[in-house]
C-alpha cells in the first residue's frame, strides 16, 4: 500500500518535478552566465582603465617632450646668443695702456704680445 501511494504521488507530481529539476538546472546555468558577465564586466571596466591612464601617461609625455623640445631651442638660442657676445669681444681691440709696457723693439707692434710678467 504504501508503494502504490509512493508511485501515485510520483505519478501525480511526476510532472510538477520534472519541472522543478530543469528550472533548478537552468537557475543554475543562468547564475553561472551571469557571474561569469559580471566577472567579464569587471575585466573591461579594469582595462579600460588601463587605456585611460595610459592615454593620459601618453598625453603627459606627450606634453613633456614638446616642453622639453622647448627649453632646448631656448637653451640653444640662449648660448648661441652669448657665443656671438663672446665672440665680438674676442675680436674687438681693447687698447692698451700707455707707459705701463714698453715694446721691446722700436718697430710697430701692434701684434705683438704683452712681454709684462705681472699678468
Amino acid at each position: 500500500m504504501s508503494n502504490s501511494k509512493t508511485n501515485g504521488f510520483f505519478h501525480k507530481y511526476k510532472e510538477l518535478i520534472v519541472t522543478t529539476i530543469i528550472c533548478l538546472f537552468l537557475t543554475g546555468i543562468y547564475d553561472s552566465i551571469n557571474n561569469q558577465t559580471a566577472e567579464i564586466k569587471k575585466w573591461y571596466e579594469l582595462m579600460i582603465g588601463i587605456n585611460e591612464k595610459v592615454k593620459v601617461q601618453a598625453d603627459n609625455l606627450h606634453r613633456l617632450e614638446k616642453s622639453l623640445e622647448t627649453h632646448v631651442q631656448q637653451t640653444d638660442e640662449r648660448f648661441e646668443d652669448h657665443n656671438q657676445r663672446i665672440r665680438s669681444i674676442e675680436f674687438e681691440i681693447i687698447p692698451r695702456r700707455t707707459g705701463r709696457f714698453k715694446s721691446p723693439t722700436p718697430k710697430d707692434t701692434t701684434d705683438a704680445q704683452d712681454t709684462n710678467s705681472d699678468n
